[in-house]
């Protein structure tokens, strides 16, 4: 239940958390965090996405969250507090939430506001939604108190030059990083890694001449970069295969990425379509086609249930089709994934390096 948000003094959070839990003695509520949660979130068409995120995440994780909204044009700084509860019966968790509203040039003031209402000896998780490319002094004061940063790549206007300071970050900063479009393609790609896990079906994998990724563009979604998550799909096969870069066009509305590996070229598709019960950037399928017998590998996202199901031809005969669970993160529960099963590692550091020598501003 959300509490009325009535602006208070910023010397007077903790007083008037304290009033608040006060006021929930005799409800049988239990207080209880497992680390602290900070948002730093730009005004704009994403916000609503990113408070829903919050009552996401304290639906499965019970922590205190400390919600940054930035307002560039604004020059205010005012805070509220509110509380959340999670669970039904007797068994209802009571969650915090600090809210602070700020404008950009007092934005230097916040590490000394935000450091008293950390919980002690709890981690700290921090999801940046700015993109890292723009400079921030702020993220690299709070960087030192997090445990784990996430990035939402879907602010970001050149996705090349993300992918390039988040590498920058994975050697500089002291803390893990996290990547919630990496985490939403995690069921994916244990799906591919099954189905070409035996050395004949890799074999078939490695003279891929053509792969074409369908992905839902959702439209009034507040997303701005669906195609991300297609994006990192696509750089990650090519990773894991040594594929080099060459050029990237739009044709028809759609990306078009060539590769050069040893014995070819490999052309990759990334297609949308407008899907309105998935979430902005959901993989809808994926084809993949061989120069080895022709071999044809045929992907296809269940729209009911947590499958893909999988087809296989060749030129000389089709197999009866498969099906694999397709684990599936639902819109707004990557960040409990990362807190729980963090995904990033060589696969993801690799990934990006494909991603950072792709002129993305070149096919927007």
């Amino acid at each position: 239940m959300t509490m009325t948000k009535p602006t208070i003094e910023l010397l007077n959070i903790s007083s008037e958390l304290k009033k608040l839990w006060d006021a929930k003695q005799g409800e049988n509520k239990i207080r209880a965090s497992l680390f602290t949660f900070i948002l730093y979130v730009e005004k704009g068409e994403r916000l609503s996405y990113y408070q829903n995120l919050v009552k996401t995440v304290i639906s499965k994780l019970p922590c205190r969250v400390i919600f940054i909204q930035v307002d560039e044009k604004g020059e205010a700084l005012k805070s509220c507090v509110t509380s959340e509860t999670m669970g039904e019966g007797a068994k209802q968790i009571y969650c915090e939430k600090i809210e602070i509203n700020v404008g950009e040039k007092l934005l230097p003031r916040i590490p000394s506001l935000i450091l008293p209402h950390l919980l002690p000896d709890l981690p700290v998780y921090l999801l940046w939604t700015k993109d890292p490319a723009a400079q921030s002094s702020l993220l690299r004061l709070i960087e030192p108190i997090a445990e784990r940063i996430l990035f939402d790549a879907d602010s970001t206007e050149d996705l090349q030059s993300y992918a390039r300071s988040v590498l920058s970050s994975l050697t500089q900063f002291h803390c893990q990083i996290g990547d919630l479009n990496w985490s939403a393609t995690s069921g994916w790609r244990e799906v591919i890694e099954q189905v070409f896990n035996s050395p004949e079906a890799f074999s078939s994998l490695r003279e891929t001449k053509r792969i074409r990724i369908h992905y839902n563009k959702k439209i009034g979604s507040g997303s701005q970069h669906s195609e991300i998550k297609a994006a990192y799909l696509q750089a990650w096969i090519a990773s894991r295969l040594n594929w080099k870069f060459q050029t990237i066009e739009l044709i028809e509305g759609n990306v078009r990425l060539s590769y050069r590996k040893p014995s070819r070229d490999v052309v990759v598709l990334l297609q949308s379509e407008e899907v309105s019960t998935l979430p902005p950037g959901a993989i809808l399928s994926i084809e993949i086609e061989s120069s080895q017998e022709e071999e044809h590998y045929n992907f296809k996202r269940h729209p009911e249930t947590s499958q893909a199901f999988i087809q296989y031809s060749t030129a000389k005969q089709c197999d009866l089709p498969y099906s694999l669970p397709l684990a599936h993160i639902k819109e707004g529960e990557e960040i409990v994934k990362e807190v729980f099963n963090p995904s990033t590692g060589v696969h993801y550091r690799e990934m990006l390096e494909v991603i950072s020598e792709i002129p993305w501003r070149n096919a927007p």
